[in-house]
């Protein structure tokens, strides 16, 4: 079965010009539209969707420049590759307006029709190339999503498993163990649960997640009943979604342990959880409380607890954010994660 011939929408006010152009185009093959106006062409575009317009500069209603700019700028258009022509408009500011208003090629006429047709021809395989990558980035999106919905309800099954196993347990210490098992996945399979709502998969709006997480830890505590102001204070920052992974369980271990250890005996226990720019390419997180910070025997720079598994996973997270940890305990304690920005990989600079 042929393949359909391609679009081609001809856009001139003079009729001889407008004829001499659709004859050489139709005589190479291309189905051709007819438009006499600006207004035209823009309702054609829309309606008829052609894979390429070859506009006139100077049309009767609106000049070409600014149909091509409205061409370029509307989603439904932006696609349709643009053909610029004039015999009047030829200086290299006419040409440089032009290409700067969208226009993917400039022509001056009169045109050979060798030139009209290589040019046109050129053009509809750029399109054809540009149309088959938004395809495939729309497929691997898809493929993505799904993916992270799969992760998704996994870690939601392993969540409900460790509850039932956990609610088996009777020694405190046990069941302290199963609630942090609990903690950390849960901070994984929130990550999972805002990469299948966010609209860009590969980057993560920390603002969001980290004031969502905190929200979450803060309703559930750790062992103790009374209340804790958990306040938070997070500069809106994407980050790649590998890094704030990272950041997210950091914050969890450090959090947990804060309600868990770091209460004052007769004070309102008080969090803070910050995340902010504190020079260019760098940014700190800082977890602090008023709590009683650490014991003398605890070796300075030490996460708060001290040699255990929160420990180790502080440390690997931390090298994996390329970052350093400052510990203060003089009043309550804070741990300072300071690390380079990475530049965060958006799914629009992909497409």
């Amino acid at each position: 079965m042929p393949a359909k011939p391609e679009i081609i929408l001809n856009v001139d006010d003079n009729e001889p010009g407008r004829y001499a152009t659709t004859r050489i185009l139709n005589r190479a093959g291309f189905q051709v539209l007819e438009a006499g106006t600006g207004k035209e062409a823009l309702r054609l575009a829309r309606s008829a969707s052609p894979q390429l317009v070859v506009l006139d500069v100077n049309l009767p209603d609106m000049s070409g420049i600014d149909v091509c700019k409205q061409l370029k700028t509307d989603p439904e258009t932006a696609g349709i590759m643009v053909l610029q022509v004039s015999a009047t408009n030829i200086a290299v500011l006419d040409r440089v307006n032009s290409l700067s208003a969208g226009a993917d090629s400039f022509l001056v006429e009169p045109m050979e029709p060798e030139e009209l047709e290589a040019v046109a021809r050129a053009l509809l395989r750029l399109h054809r190339v540009e149309a088959e990558l938004r395809r495939s980035l729309a497929e691997r999106e898809l493929l993505l999503r799904e993916v992270n919905h799969r992760v998704k309800n996994s870690l939601q099954l392993v969540l409900s498993m460790l509850s039932l196993q956990g609610g088996e347990f009777r020694e405190a210490g046990a069941k302290e163990l199963f609630a942090k098992a609990i903690a950390r996945v849960t901070a994984i399979a929130s990550i999972h649960e805002r990469l299948y709502q966010d609209s860009d998969p590969l980057s993560i709006d920390m603002q969001t997640y980290l004031t969502g997480l905190c929200a979450e830890l803060a309703r559930a505590g750790i062992g103790e009943e009374r209340h804790t102001d958990l306040r938070t204070d997070i500069e809106p920052i994407r980050l790649p979604t590998e890094n704030g992974v990272s950041l997210a369980l950091i914050v969890n271990e450090l959090v947990m342990n804060a309600l868990k250890h770091g209460r004052p005996d007769e004070r309102p226990a008080i969090i803070k959880v910050s995340l902010r720019r504190v020079e260019p390419g760098q940014a700190r997180l800082t977890i602090a409380d008023n709590g009683p910070g650490l014991s003398a025997s605890d070796p300075a720079g030490a996460a708060k607890p001290s040699g255990g598994l929160g420990t180790r996973l502080i440390s690997m997270l931390v090298r994996q954010l390329n970052g350093q940890l400052r510990v203060e305990h003089a009043d309550g304690y804070a741990a300072h994660i300071t690390f380079p920005l990475q530049p965060a990989t958006t799914w629009d600079s992909k497409s």
